[in-house]
């Protein structure tokens, strides 16, 4: 049996393989090595027999062989997160954002994984601006965003009056465009997470069209599960006319790769 964990720049998942049939997973709030302890500890109790770990993730490096129970192994993230991206998708081609803390893109071919880069947009910076702008917890913010109606965004029709060619008169022209306090904070709380599920969704299409994969995108992370982000990124893909899907256990997707690896 194999644990994959992985440690990234805010939280923790980890899961537990028995050859390539998932049996336990979890997540811990927290990045630091006793965050990794407890998540093997969780997994550990799953585990019918002898098992080995593989860490993944940039808070991994940190890890020191001291500071944790057996002995591991290391992989690195994109390689992680390509392997995981082929589990998921059951595809041997497919492009993957993962939207962690920031977001990573990686293109995989024929058990190759290259990285293409990625942006800074993410869940911590859902995250730090939450915390700045409303002072909530993050789940209430998440619930407040699904309240919000976009009244802070600047629209295309707002500028022009219509739609332009493909883009319709409802899309976004400036995020926090028309913003006033007086909208209140359901409205900051939705823009905020529009404004990151736009940028991830634009910026993962133009890098998967840079290598033909724009119509196999697979969109992972703890964040992808959120709603609003969930259909911000759908509906921008889909006009521009690319395809992105949300896989089931998709914020395990690196923890997935490090076991499968």
């Amino acid at each position: 049996m194999i644990m994959g964990i992985d440690i990234g720049g805010t939280n923790t998942q980890g899961v537990l393989f028995d050859g390539k049939s998932m049996k336990a997973r979890c997540s811990v709030e927290g990045n630091e090595a006793r965050h990794a302890v407890r998540c093997y500890n969780l997994l550990k109790k799953k585990a019918a027999r002898r098992h080995k770990v593989v860490l993944t993730g940039g808070g991994s490096r940190r890890i020191r062989k001291r500071d944790f129970p057996l002995p591991f192994k290391r992989v690195g993230e994109i390689k992680a997160i390509g392997r995981g991206g082929e589990y998921l998708s059951k595809r041997r081609s497919v492009f993957v954002a993962s939207i962690g803390t920031g977001t990573a893109f990686v293109s995989v071919k024929n058990g190759n994984y290259k990285h293409l880069g990625g942006t800074g947009m993410g869940g911590g910076t859902f995250h730090g601006l939450s915390s700045l702008m409303i002072n909530r917890p993050l789940n209430e913010v998440e619930k407040m965003a699904r309240k919000g109606r976009g009244l802070m965004d600047l629209t295309v029709k707002d500028i022009v009056g219509s739609g332009i060619g493909r883009i319709p008169a409802k899309a976004t022209a400036s995020n926090f465009g028309k913003a006033r306090r007086s909208l209140g904070k359901k409205e900051i709380a939705h823009s905020m997470l529009k404004m990151v599920g736009e940028t991830i969704g634009a910026m993962s299409y133009f890098a998967a069209k840079t290598v033909g994969q724009e119509k196999s995108m697979l969109i992972c992370g703890r964040v992808a599960l959120n709603d609003t982000v969930k259909k911000t990124i759908t509906d921008g893909v889909k006009l521009m006319g690319g395809k992105a899907g949300f896989p089931r256990n998709a914020e395990y997707c690196a923890a997935i790769g490090a076991a499968l690896l």
